[in-house]
């Protein structure tokens, strides 16, 4: 199994770690434990995309908003179609639903439905 694909396992895993999520209008950027940046998105064929993000010259808000990514080389890609296997596929779909609800609050929402 690839690392990455352990990596995103254990953001699906320790969910709760996941914060600061922003949307802008093809990717969802996060961070992971405070301190790691990262960012997923999808193409309408469903292949996945997890970017990671090193740099410490940027905040997660401003890569959101960021638009010159041509000269930007501080930061590596991982996708589905790369890793080419199912749990890559599963793992990484999972991940980009966990973030996504997250912007709209819905894991606090669920929790306060489900602690009815």
């Amino acid at each position: 199994m690839a690392k990455i694909v352990q990596v995103a396992n254990a953001m699906v895993s320790n969910n709760s770690k996941i914060s600061n999520v922003l949307k802008n209008e093809r990717e969802y950027f996060f961070l992971y434990n405070k301190k790691y940046k990262w960012s997923i998105s999808k193409s309408d064929d469903e292949e996945y995309f997890l970017h990671f993000y090193p740099t410490d010259s940027m905040t997660i808000e401003e890569l959101s908003v960021f638009d010159n990514w041509g000269d930007f080389n501080q930061f590596v890609t991982y996708t589905t179609n790369d890793i080419k296997t199912q749990e890559a596929v599963e793992t990484f779909r999972e991940l980009y639903q966990i973030v996504s609800d997250k912007i709209y609050g819905l894991d606090d929402i669920f929790d306060e439905i489900i602690n009815e």
